[in-house]
């Protein structure tokens, strides 16, 4: 177990340690240099943050940052940061704008965004009410005329509610990291890695359980039946140990599914199986020695 969770806390630092910082911004000095375009600094839990307040029940998008020339060399990027919100009415969302030179002198710039309006997750909407949690907005310019020529973020309430965000900062990623990768930077392994694993698991496992049962079926190989089943079932504690901490760490989705859902059929099925084939076992045994004394009789 201490090995599993080794692993599992070494993957999760390699995609943090991929991952550049380019610039960090401080809302407060932002605020002296004039950079600031909403929002009120303050100082919240020990940390500088900014306040967005919206009294009404009427939407509200604010403009807090445009970065002009950001100094991105790498086809994917990210602003970072945390935000605490209370009281929120509605889904709200921070958005990145991403602006680039035209593709044909006279034509237009060219414009895309990021939102967090996810279900969960650092790219998750900011609705109801929620603690001190990270954020992400990631982009891959891939396809675009070159670097960004600047950056805005907004925020977007649509209806009352308070939000503080903290420091932000700058990122950009190496070649090979995925859009979905820097999206849930702190995920033990991407949505794709999840579908492969749960595939050739599943089969694996599913290939294995049609063995089993039909060696016990026949009453043979009953060590290597029992051994297996109680290392399945092993396995399946392990799975649930994984899941629980991965929901306790917020992982996403396509982390703690396919644990839970390995945990739940592993130690679901298996012991009820494990009891069942015990005593086919014996019962097997039993005909055999009621025929050998038969026979010898």
């Amino acid at each position: 177990m201490k090995t599993l969770v080794l692993c599992l806390w070494l993957g999760s630092a390699g995609l943090c340690h991929a991952q550049q910082s380019l610039v960090q911004y401080d809302w407060s000095q932002l605020a002296k240099s004039g950079e600031l375009l909403g929002g009120i600094p303050r100082s919240v839990d020990g940390r500088s943050a900014l306040l967005i307040e919206n009294t009404n029940d009427t939407p509200l998008q604010v403009q807090l940052l445009k970065i002009k020339k950001p100094p991105i060399k790498n086809t994917l990027y990210a602003i970072r940061g945390e935000l605490k919100y209370e009281r929120v009415h509605g889904d709200g969302y921070l958005e990145m704008w991403n602006f680039f030179p035209p593709i044909k002198r006279g034509l237009p710039e060219g414009q895309y965004f990021s939102r967090t309006l996810g279900t969960s997750g650092e790219m998750g909407r900011i609705a109801g009410a929620a603690n001190w949690r990270p954020f992400v907005l990631p982009f891959d310019r891939t396809g675009a005329s070159g670097p960004p020529t600047r950056l805005e973020l907004n925020l977007f309430l649509p209806g009352s509610g308070t939000v503080y965000l903290g420091p932000l900062e700058l990122v950009e990623y190496p070649a090979g990291v995925s859009l979905a990768t820097a999206a849930a930077p702190g995920a033990w392994w991407s949505d794709q890695t999840a579908g492969l694993l749960g595939g050739i698991g599943g089969t694996t496992i599913g290939c294995l359980a049609s063995l089993l049962a039909w060696l016990a079926s026949r009453g043979k190989a009953r060590p290597l039946v029992m051994a297996s089943l109680v290392m399945l079932i092993a396995l399946g504690g392990l799975l649930a140990i994984g899941g629980f901490i991965a929901l306790i760490q917020r992982q996403p989705y396509g982390v703690w599914f396919p644990l839970v859902l390995g945990a739940t059929l592993l130690l679901g099925i298996l012991p009820a199986r494990l009891r069942y084939f015990r005593s086919r076992y014996e019962e097997l045994e039993l005909r055999r020695m009621a025929a050998a004394d038969t026979f010898g009789g």
